[in-house]
């Protein structure tokens, strides 16, 4: 801004835009600002592309169609959560937002400058291994508050030890502490049901879904094989349609194998599933 340049900034979300535009108007104003989306009305698009055009906006913020503002004397290009997928156009004209950035910034000679708290894998690689992109990082958060441990438990090392249950013996040991000091514990498992496939251990057959070709899931709540793309809905299957063999098995975790695992280990404590 103090060179007289501008800025692009991109979200992957048009429901991210108002979040991010009010943190930019709060730094440099309404007047300097301008938004670029697919959800604006024909005639806000228009007011805003001028704005833009006659050099009235020193920024723009907006989804990915936004990296084509008429905007002149670009400083820099910033591209928040660029691992998103949504910044690659599946409809016509298909294009990467991201490869249209880099070749604006390179025309412009501008750094181009890309945020993610879990960046794209080749994105990374360029930055790690490649030398490609230089590599910024954030060790400390905004307010100063300090970063939360993380452990990372490898399941394999338990079943070696003899533990079948889904918890690991360091997570049952914090879940106990928990209930002793009267404190909740929040669970996160991204499966719902009780088991993920259907398979025969005869031939192999997976029980999948006759719109969507992908493997149904067991509720056991209702009893019944579910699809989650597109609801539909069948009997358990207990008998294989390809070999006639009974050795149909339910393999893989959902949240409500894991409510009753542990209703299994801690049968005092009061649990509430929000999976189903």
């Amino acid at each position: 801004m103090e060179k007289n340049k501008t800025a692009i900034v991109l979200v992957p979300e048009i429901s991210l835009t108002p979040q991010m535009l009010e943190r930019f108007i709060s730094r440099f104003g309404k007047e300097k600002i301008a938004v670029l989306h697919s959800k604006l009305s024909i005639g806000e698009r228009y007011d805003e592309w001028n704005k833009i055009k006659n050099g009235k906006a020193k920024i723009v913020i907006g989804a990915r169609s936004a990296i084509f503002s008429p905007i002149k004397n670009i400083g820099i290009i910033i591209i928040d959560e660029e691992h998103d997928s949504s910044y690659k156009s599946e409809a016509n004209p298909k294009y990467d937002a991201k490869q249209v950035a880099k070749y604006i910034a390179k025309q412009n000679q501008c750094p181009l400058l890309l945020g993610s708290a879990t960046p794209d894998i080749n994105t990374y690689y360029k930055a790690t291994t490649l030398g490609k992109i230089e590599l910024l990082e954030l060790t400390k958060r905004a307010n100063k508050s300090s970063l939360p441990e993380i452990t990372v438990i490898d399941l394999k090392k338990e079943l070696a030890k003899g533990n079948r249950s889904m918890l690991s013996e360091e997570l049952y040991q914090a879940i106990e502490e928990n209930l002793k000091k009267k404190r909740q514990t929040i669970l996160f498992l991204n499966r719902r049901g009780y088991s993920t496939f259907i398979m025969c251990r005869n031939c192999g057959y997976t029980v999948k879904c006759k719109n969507c070709d992908i493997s149904l899931t067991y509720h056991s709540h209702e009893r019944k094989l579910k699809c989650h793309y597109c609801g539909y809905e069948e009997e358990i299957v207990k008998i294989c349609p390809e070999c006639h063999s009974d050795k149909i098995r339910y393999f893989g975790t959902g949240t409500q194998k894991l409510e009753q695992e542990i209703q299994k280990q801690f049968p005092r404590s009061k649990n509430d599933s929000n999976g189903y």
